[in-house]
């Protein structure tokens, strides 16, 4: 069960739709994601149980079992895009390799239909699947599966689990292999771990807490493991407990899970309670938005899906009974003209949508004026929803374009810090091109991106290596490909080098039959240059010079040989 990130309202979700492109770029065709709709009912909802044959008090532990495993989110953990739900194979990419969750249907070959209570128990509450690692040692759970807060669930609501999922469809879907470097695929290697920071204790309820406060708190600390994402790690990548939910980056992901403690300055402590609420369980609201990135799978398939009395408590444990983390940012200036660039840019390319005040156009296209997150916590959640683009807010919205194939790391960073203290929003401007050029870096491959949304999936002309390379980026009007003309290039070879090339020569003329030769000349480049910047078998002298004879060669009908010694992309 993947920990989810919790970023306080999705109000960046739409920094700049495709109204903005439009005004700033012109129509740049299908290789930009355009405003798509969210289908209603899109999310899979929870698998309903078979109850026949079963006593009214079996049903009734089936039931409960199900909406813990809502709680719990295990769906969205437990189930790749387009697979079926709890069928596995979402992958998880971590510093030590990638993990891909497991099927945990009933299917007694590839499921957990064989596993006896106990095993299933000793899963969630020890982290120990059966079987062993080296022979002698036990099967230790990744923490990537969040036992280290499910071990604060009681028994019978564990057990009430496995009767839920003992009675859903059974789906036999192999397990995906994980690949972890050596030696952290020896789970054996845990032991040491396990030995420094876990703990199977349970919540534990302070005397003057209510009833409420303490339904709240076993929410938040068991069934919904908000610690396992908002809480910073130490150097063995354990929870500090000294700093719980006072906000951290998602390990492998361009995602910053703010503080949700009760501070009033820095987490939740100073909102309403209706708004927290609402955020929670309702779809949020034009004051603080409303969830995106992995948080919004969090709502849709979990909180939102639970009685409202629940998120209610939940609201009022983590604003009353949580220790405040007054922990201030670090303090940064930058140059005054730096904020203007950043004005300039988001009047370019998002004030049709988020308006020049930054208020937004209610349950369209959200505020950004007084929202947090827009300025709490570091400057990645921005970041990375300019490079990437984000899903609607809400059901048949426009989605948010990605600016990362036409906006520059500079100026990325440049209109991030302006929204970030815009409008009275208090937020430090420590963004950086560094920063930016970072995230495009964590971009995992498209295949692993595909199986995780969550994941930025940047086309190769917004990629680390292009912009390393100087590739030119996509600008109007000498630069309007579509996906078609984009993708020419993709998978040449030397063999293939002339006649592809012959082929985007053609395409381009034909698309743009009024361009000069210059302009023809920054098109091709444009096209090819992402291909050579994304050969890992290539040195940077090499791609050089394959681009400066490519170049030196194009535009012509003649064909386009190869430099020696490139046998790809070059």
């Amino acid at each position: 069960m993947k920990t989810p990130v919790w970023i306080a309202a999705g109000a960046l979700a739409a920094l700049g739709v495709a109204v903005g492109i439009g005004a700033a770029f012109g129509d740049v065709g299908g290789y930009m994601p355009t405003p798509e709709a969210a289908k209603p009912g899109a999310y899979s909802a929870m698998p309903k149980p078979d109850t026949t044959g079963m006593t009214p008090q079996q049903v009734a532990l089936v039931q409960r079992g199900e909406y813990l495993t809502t709680a719990a989110d295990c769906m969205p953990c437990h189930m790749a895009p387009g697979a079926k739900p709890f069928a596995g194979g979402l992958s998880f990419v971590t510093p030590f390799g990638t993990l891909y969750s497991p099927n945990i249907t009933p299917d007694k070959t590839n499921g957990i239909g064989k596993w006896t209570n106990k095993q299933f128990y000793d899963a969630l509450h020890y982290g120990v699947a059966p079987g062993s690692s080296l022979a002698v040692f036990p099967k230790y759970l990744y923490p990537a599966m969040p036992y280290t807060s499910y071990a604060k669930l009681s028994k019978p609501d564990v057990l009430a689990m496995k009767a839920y999922l003992d009675a859903i469809p059974a789906v036999n879907a192999p397990h995906v292999p994980n690949a972890l470097n050596f030696p952290f695929n020896i789970r054996a290697m845990l032991l040491g771990w396990r030995i420094m920071f876990f703990s199977t204790a349970p919540v534990h309820y302070a005397a003057d807490w209510t009833p409420a406060v303490r339904n709240g708190a076993y929410i938040a600390e068991a069934l919904g493991h908000c610690s396992e994402c908002h809480s910073p790690r130490n150097l063995l990548f354990a929870i500090k407990s000294s700093e719980t939910l006072a906000g951290a980056q998602i390990l492998g992901e361009p995602w910053y899970a703010p503080n949700i403690s009760s501070s009033k300055k820095y987490g939740v402590g100073a909102w309403s309670h209706a708004d927290l609420v609402s955020y929670l369980h309702d779809g949020g609201n034009m004051q603080y938005g409303s969830a995106f990135g992995p948080m919004k799978s969090v709502v849709d398939y979990s909180l939102s899906q639970v009685p409202k009395s629940d998120i209610a408590d939940l609201a009022a444990y983590l604003q009353t009974a949580t220790a405040p983390r007054d922990i201030a940012p670090a303090m940064v200036s930058v140059p005054a003209s730096e904020i203007a660039e950043g004005k300039t840019l988001y009047a370019q390319n998002c004030a049709a949508c988020h308006q020049a005040d930054g208020k937004g156009v209610a349950d369209v296209f959200p505020n950004l004026a007084g929202n947090q997150a827009s300025w709490g916590g570091a400057p990645d959640n921005v970041i990375g929803i300019v490079l990437g683009g984000m899903i609607p807010w809400h059901a048949n919205g426009p989605a948010m374009p990605a600016f990362g194939s036409i906006l520059n790391d500079h100026q990325i960073a440049a209109v991030t810090n302006y929204v970030r203290t815009a409008w009275g929003n208090p937020g430090v401007p420590d963004a950086t091109a560094a920063h930016v050029f970072n995230l495009r870096k964590s971009a995992p491959p498209h295949r692993i991106a595909l199986a995780d949304a969550d994941y930025l999936d940047l086309p190769p002309i917004a990629s680390a290596a292009a912009r390393k390379l100087g590739c030119p980026l996509l600008t109007n009007p000498l630069i309007d490909p579509s996906d078609a003309i984009m993708n020419i290039m993709q998978g040449v070879t030397s063999d293939t080098l002339a006649s592809r090339t012959q082929i985007l020569l053609a395409a381009i003329k034909k698309a743009n039959p009024d361009l000069s030769k210059s302009e023809i000349h920054q098109y091709m480049l444009t096209v090819y240059c992402p291909v050579v910047a994304t050969q890992k078998d290539m040195s940077m002298s090499d791609k050089k010079a394959a681009l400066k004879h490519f170049m030196a060669q194009a535009p012509s009908d003649a064909m386009i040989a190869v430099p020696a010694g490139n046998k790809q992309g070059g």
